[in-house]
C-alpha cells in the first residue's frame, strides 16, 4: 500500500484539520505533515528528522486546510484538537513528545526572527503573523541558526526556492535590514 494511501486510510477519509470527507481522487489530495518538514531541515537531531519524514507525520488533508494550517507549529493541545481517532492522537503524542525538543528549538529561532523583522518579511516587508511566515536561511552556504534566518511571507518563500531568485531577495532583506537597525538606532538617540 502506498504512504499516502496509508495516511488517507489512517484517518477512515476524513480531513483531519476540518473533519469533513476527503475527495477519493488522488489528484485532489493535499499532503500535510503535522510536524512541519520546516524542522526537519533545521534540528541537527537524526532521529527527530527520521520521525518528522516518518508516515506517521503524513496526512492527506484539503488543499484550502493545509493553506490555512500554514506554517502553525504543533502543540499538545493542537494533538487534542484534531479530526482523528484516539489511535492517531495516540501516535502523535508519542511522536511529538520525541521530537518537541526539536520543535521548541525552531519555534524559538522562529519566534526570535520574527520578532527582530518587526513582524513582517524580510524580502517584501509584508505584514506577517508567526504562523503564516516560513523560516528560511539567508545564506544556503551557511549553517542554519538564529544568525543565518530569516522569516518570510509563503509568496517570497516560493520565490526564494530558486537559489538565483532567493540571492536576489536577500539582497534586497540585507538592504531593508539595514535600514531598519539604522531607524532603530536613530531613535534610541532621541529618546
Amino acid at each position: 500500500m502506498s504512504k499516502l494511501i496509508d495516511a488517507y486510510n489512517r484517518t477512515n477519509g476524513i480531513c483531519f484539520i476540518c473533519g469533513k470527507p476527503l475527495p477519493k481522487n488522488e489528484k485532489e489530495w493535499s499532503v500535510d505533515h503535522f510536524i512541519p518538514q520546516a524542522i526537519y531541515k533545521w534540528t541537527k537531531d537524526k532521529e527527530a528528522k527520521e520521525l518528522i519524514r516518518s508516515n506517521e507525520n503524513l496526512f492527506i488533508v484539503h488543499a484550502k486546510c493545509n493553506y490555512s494550517k500554514d506554517s502553525a507549529l504543533p502543540t499538545k493541545k493542537a494533538i487534542s484538537q484534531i479530526n482523528a481517532d484516539n489511535k492517531v492522537k495516540k501516535t502523535l503524542n508519542e511522536l511529538y513528545s520525541k521530537v518537541q525538543e526539536s520543535v521548541d528549538e525552531y519555534r524559538s529561532i522562529k519566534q526570535k526572527t520574527f520578532a527582530l523583522q518587526d513582524n513582517k518579511c524580510a524580502i517584501c516587508g509584508k505584514a506577517l503573523t508567526l504562523n503564516n511566515s516560513t523560516l528560511r536561511r539567508i545564506n544556503n552556504n551557511k549553517n542554519r541558526s538564529a544568525k543565518n534566518a530569516m522569516c518570510l511571507c509563503m509568496n517570497c518563500n516560493t520565490q526564494a526556492g530558486s537559489s538565483s531568485q532567493k540571492n536576489k531577495m536577500t539582497v534586497k532583506a540585507q538592504d531593508r535590514n539595514v535600514k531598519s537597525k539604522s531607524k532603530a538606532l536613530a531613535t534610541k538617540k532621541h529618546k
